[in-house]
């Protein structure tokens, strides 16, 4: 879900793409660009979820108690500020694909926030 959503954004950068990203194009092709986000994206989200996976299982030891449809309200709440935290750069930076940016942090929020406590019990 996240490289497709990727892929979305960058097709519609290359499509009509700011002065930078066109700098950004001459030296590299969208496509190779492509590739590397597609390589790249594999073992980045394996870490990622291997990362919240582990302090899941501290926050269920340290702050047990559900909420807002979470078996851990206060994991959830980590994820949620988290997420918008580390999107809100990108936001502003990519706001020709914000739709894009919004959908992959409310798809993190999801996995992460709300299905990780489900499938961890």
């Amino acid at each position: 879900m996240f490289i497709g959503a990727g892929m979305m954004m960058l097709f519609s950068i290359v499509k009509n793409p700011s002065p930078a990203f066109k700098s950004i194009f001459q030296k590299f092709p969208p496509a190779g660009i492509a590739m590397f986000v597609v390589v790249l994206a594999y073992p980045t989200w394996g870490i990622i979820g291997a990362v919240m996976g582990l302090l899941y299982k501290v926050s269920v030891e340290q702050t047990p108690g559900g909420g807002i449809g979470s078996p851990n309200m206060v994991f959830t709440l980590g994820i949620m500020v988290a997420a918008l935290l580390m999107a809100a750069p990108f936001m502003i930076l990519l706001r020709q694909v914000l739709s894009g940016v919004l959908a992959i942090t409310a798809m993190f929020i999801g996995i992460f926030g709300w299905f990780l406590p489900y499938f961890a019990r």
